[in-house]
């Protein structure tokens, strides 16, 4: 405890931590850490223990969002791999300390928080501008073999809910004017907002796009007729529907230049290349409205080939993929021949993606939505591929993670396999059904449901969604949009991916659940009131 002539830095003290926290959230896991421990440290050394144990002891809502770490507990009872139990209990750790601590101590002064709140928006913004400046040029020259790789601090899926949820409470700021803005500051939250959106896109995270746009669409159209005259109202419910109806139309767009052939295929062929070797001519399988394995000169494809890298065709490329298909692909997108002048006609950052695994120079560019249309053509188009598994592209995979997670579900309805085996069963289960998937992609289930099912059955998920929904449910009446804006990515999140498994994910949700539930200014009658008649201090 610190002399008592320094007690009056533990609130100090304390917000610089929750100010670490949201520094780091998208730049370093490291920061994360360090902000568990230094709140909770300063909480220790604070002392008042049975004041913050009576307000603790009677916030309903903290002791549910504890459930989520406590559930995982009894689960340790039946598993076999301790060391992966304690792993997922370490990682979900979050969810002990930030309830307990800020439920157990005063909400924050309304300048502390509306700085935090601000800081945090800045603090995204710098990450995708660092993404922007160090990752791009990188894309650009051919080092890096997808785009998404220029989320260079923490997975590009987390980052994306960050980037979503950061755009949703700038709007709301300037929106709401429940925040105090200067001039400077409303014009700075604004161009954040449109460079932030521009990112989203580049990064290619169909999961955020998807989230951001539903939920501003859904916001528009439950909040905006209230505050605004009909032509405004009516200019803001267009734009998220203009949006999804570009997205609707690069999609239209991408299945028509994917699926439509050439028409060079309605002419007759050449069946030699200039030089007198012979095409091998096939059209079994089309992409960009060429078909690929059509005008191939294996021949010359593997002389010029040799020429241009060093990588070995009859090798796999930096994706594990067969580099001579890349290339095939590649050519083929580019409306190439697969010959000694195809390879000749590509520069050398094209050669570099090609070595990277990238086959399609479509998924080269920086307009991300165009690029994912194309990868998911291919990828629903793969049982027209011969040999060729689907490895890495994510919706096939996925279907294979949530079949397979069914099947273990269904061998372990009520117990789950236990704490530390859900990793060991997938494995297990994909090694048993001979899955089309490589060992290196043997994954768990990417939908967090289904991860919970997995490991504690039903009677676990139950309580999973008891202990997630519950607080937000009790609260939802007042009202506040981004504690909204933060469920409503958090829970949908969960529905593609594991979110409450890596250290990230949990720091995400836990913080700021405990954020907008503890820690935010009780500043009006009727929410001091609800917080009151509920005996929970819910703020």
């Amino acid at each position: 405890m610190l002399p008592k002539q320094l007690r009056f830095l533990h609130p100090y003290l304390h917000y610089i931590g929750l100010l670490l926290m949201v520094a780091g959230l998208p730049f370093n896991l490291l920061l994360m850490s360090l902000s568990q421990f230094f709140i909770g440290g300063n909480w220790i050394l604070e002392g008042n223990y049975k004041e913050k144990w009576q307000r603790f002891r009677s916030n309903k809502n903290a002791w549910w969002l504890i459930g989520i770490f406590l559930m995982l507990l009894p689960g340790m009872l039946w598993t076999s791999n301790i060391n992966e139990g304690l792993k997922l209990i370490r990682i979900d750790l979050p969810f002990l300390i930030y309830p307990f601590v800020l439920a157990s101590i005063p909400p924050l002064k309304q300048r502390w928080y509306d700085a935090l709140l601000k800081l945090f928006l800045l603090s995204v913004t710098l990450a995708t501008i660092a993404c922007a400046a160090i990752g791009l040029p990188r894309w650009m020259n051919g080092e890096l073999s997808d785009i998404r790789q220029i989320s260079l601090f923490i997975s590009h899926i987390r980052f994306a809910l960050l980037i979503a949820l950061s755009i949703l409470m700038g709007v709301w700021m300037l929106y709401s004017n429940k925040v105090q803005l200067r001039t400077f500051e409303r014009w700075g939250i604004a161009i954040m907002i449109v460079w932030m959106s521009v990112f989203l896109f580049i990064l290619q995270s169909l999961t955020g796009i998807a989230i951001l746009l539903v939920i501003a669409l859904i916001w528009g159209i439950s909040s905006v007729w209230k505050r605004f005259s009909l032509p405004i109202a009516l200019f803001i419910y267009s734009l998220p529907i203009i949006a999804m109806s570009l997205v609707a139309w690069q999609g239209y767009r991408a299945w028509e230049k994917y699926s439509t052939p050439n028409p060079i295929y309605t002419q007759t062929l050449p069946s030699k290349t200039i030089r007198g070797n012979t095409y091998t001519q096939d059209r079994s399988l089309i992409e960009n409205g060429h078909y690929v394995n059509s005008f191939v000169c294996d021949t010359e494809l593997r002389e010029a080939w040799q020429h241009r890298s060093q990588l070995s065709l009859d090798s796999a490329d930096a994706k594990g993929h067969s580099a001579y298909m890349t290339l095939i692909r590649f050519l083929n997108s580019k409306g190439l021949r697969k010959d000694k002048e195809g390879v000749e006609a590509l520069s050398e950052r094209e050669v570099r993606f090609v070595e990277q695994g990238v086959a399609n120079v479509n998924y080269t560019g920086l307009w991300g939505i165009k690029m994912r249309f194309y990868q998911l053509l291919w990828e629903l188009d793969y049982k027209k591929r011969g040999g060729n598994k689907p490895v890495g592209h994510t919706i096939m995979m996925k279907l294979e993670f949530w079949k397979t997670a069914l099947s273990i579900i269904q061998e372990h309805p009520f117990t789950g396999v236990g704490t530390g085996d859900i990793a060991d069963s997938f494995k297990a289960k994909y090694k048993e059904s001979s899955s089309w998937l490589d060992p290196q992609w043997w994954m768990t289930s990417h939908n967090h449901y289904l991860y919970i099912l997995v490991g504690f059955g039903i009677p676990g998920l139950l309580a999973f969604v008891l202990f997630f929904f519950g607080p937000f449910l009790r609260v939802r009446k007042q009202g506040y949009l981004p504690m909204t804006f933060f469920f409503s990515i958090a829970a949908f999140s969960m529905l593609t991916e594991d979110t409450l498994t890596t250290q990230a994910g949990v720091s995400f949700v836990a913080f700021f659940y405990c954020l907008f539930l503890f820690a935010r200014p009780l500043n009006n009658t009727s929410e001091a009131s609800s917080s009151s008649s509920d005996s929970s201090s819910v703020n």
